[in-house]
């Protein structure tokens, strides 16, 4: 697991001491993003190389993960396992007549069986929610 180890102003009230020289945010004096996150080496990588503070002026210490993006189906995976849902709900329930119920709920909400429409949700919802 990566992650980003940081020393920043964290006292909401007040701004760093004038003379320290931050980050563009304002408030973050030293930052350095970890490839492979252990205990042990971020103290180590602390000692070497964060800037010294004195406890309890204002400065603290935190860490931040940098986690990977999750993993999303394909449009055509989820596809075929909501027909395969239905047609699962449907044997239980209605076993003589699940054939005829699948294909009119089909027909009925077609968009919502497709592969290509659901890519295209998809796409829509990514960029709603990077705006």
């Amino acid at each position: 697991m990566r992650a980003i180890i940081t020393l920043f102003w964290a006292n909401p009230g007040t701004v760093p001491p004038p003379g320290v020289e931050t980050l563009p945010d304002g408030r973050t004096w030293w930052c350095c993003t970890l490839l492979d996150y252990s205990h042990p080496e971020e103290l180590a990588i602390r000692a070497a190389h964060a800037p010294p503070y004195v406890l309890g002026s204002g400065w603290s210490q935190g860490w931040t993960p940098v986690l990977a993006p999750p993993k999303r189906w394909s449009g055509a995976r989820k596809a075929q396992t909501r027909r395969r849902n239905l047609r699962r709900r449907l044997e239980a329930a209605v076993p003589l007549f699940a054939g005829q119920f699948e294909a009119e709920e089909l027909a009925r909400r077609p968009g919502y069986f497709d592969a290509q429409t659901i890519e295209a949700e998809n796409v829509r919802s990514a960029q709603e929610k990077n705006r």
